[in-house]
């Protein structure tokens, strides 16, 4: 189980690795819940080790999601993925937006500083060019937590909270080592798998591809290569064409190796090719810090909440109601959430100003 910004994306991938298969492809579905159940009834037929996932914000309807989840076998084993909801929040925020106008495809004639400006996040008036903390109203209103649903069907079950901490690339290969101990997976064995951020500051960028002559050079990050299935013809010859590491190493340019060596026979092509790249990567690398100087941060959400009284109530409702089950087995994870206990200790003290006055 997890609900939306909890690095579901970074344990949905770390499973992979430990060759466990996971069943979350729901939205193809729409809202067909019996076409959605016949799905996980077929795939957990299949050999191997199993799971079926969750994520909050698969099906949007809520009386659908009550529905589906009832489909589930309560008495099984749950890991829940949870993560301090100022967090959450601060990230939903600064979440990256459908762009249609963003070009993936492009050649040697391309400017590269447009090519790489594709970020557009989500406001209250639509797609925008900077993220807007005013969204934070729809978020309350649109059950963003939605934590209690589903404790309260799992109740029956062995419900294993892990907080999203425990899989930043620090501890996430001892953290997976003790998940496969408990649940009966395949232990991981390259650390190297474990040790890089998923959703890094590439997200949103990539695969581009670049077209020379006839020729397509893809550049995107390794993880993406591997989750899109790229073909395996396409070789990474990132070093041939920089002359020093890259700022983000998990970039790599792919090529198939008799292009690359159609390239490499053209010495003027190439140094145009290598040249472009080049001025590509310093462009990107500076769109990414334009990028990241525009998030807010979870002071931001705080001070925000402070100033709204009526949603920061809200919020407090909110969260009192759906952690009841939380700060019941597991008081130490709510209590290393930083975030959320300055929510809480700025709710108590407003409170008493108010009591005062």
């Amino acid at each position: 189980l997890s609900a939306g910004v909890s690095g579901h994306a970074a344990m949905v991938k770390f499973l992979e690795d430990c060759n466990c298969r996971l069943f979350s492809k729901y939205s193809h579905r729409g809202n067909n819940i019996f076409g959605a159940y016949c799905d996980q009834y077929a795939f957990l037929n299949k050999k191997g080790f199993n799971i079926l996932t969750f994520f909050e914000y698969g099906i949007v309807d809520y009386k659908l999601k009550s529905k589906f989840i009832g489909l589930f076998n309560s008495k099984k084993r749950v890991l829940f993925l949870v993560r301090d909801p100022i967090e959450r929040l601060k990230s939903r925020i600064n979440h990256i937006a459908p762009n249609k106008f963003a070009i993936y495809d492009f050649n040697l004639n391309s400017n590269v500083k447009e090519i790489v400006n594709v970020k557009k996040y989500y406001s209250k008036n639509g797609i925008n060019d900077f993220p807007d903390i005013n969204i934070l109203e729809n978020l309350l209103t649109f059950n963003f937590f939605c934590y209690k649903l589903l404790i309260d069907f799992f109740r029956k079950s062995h419900i294993f909270y892990i907080d999203m901490e425990e899989i930043k690339p620090a501890k996430a290969f001892d953290t997976m080592c003790v998940l496969a101990d408990k649940f009966g997976f395949k232990r991981p064995v390259d650390k190297i798998n474990f040790s890089h951020i998923v959703f890094d500051d590439t997200i949103g960028y990539f695969p581009m591809r670049l077209h020379v002559e006839d020729m397509i050079i893809i550049i995107t990050t390794l993880l993406r290569a591997k989750q899109m299935r790229q073909s395996k013809e396409y070789i990474n010859f990132t070093k041939e064409f920089f002359d020093k590491p890259l700022k983000y190493e998990n970039l790599g340019i792919f090529l198939k190796p008799q292009e690359f060596g159609r390239l490499k026979q053209d010495s003027k092509l190439f140094d145009v090719t290598k040249r472009y790249l080049n001025n590509f990567i310093e462009a990107l690398e500076e769109r990414i810090d334009l990028e990241k100087a525009k998030l807010f941060k979870e002071k931001d959400v705080l001070n925000y909440l402070k100033e709204n009284k009526e949603l920061r109530v809200k919020l407090k409702n909110i969260l009192d109601k759906e952690l009841v089950h939380i700060k019941q087995h597991r008081p130490d994870i709510v209590a290393s959430w930083k975030y959320y206990q300055e929510f809480e200790k700025m709710c108590k003290e407003l409170d008493q100003e108010l009591t005062l006055e």
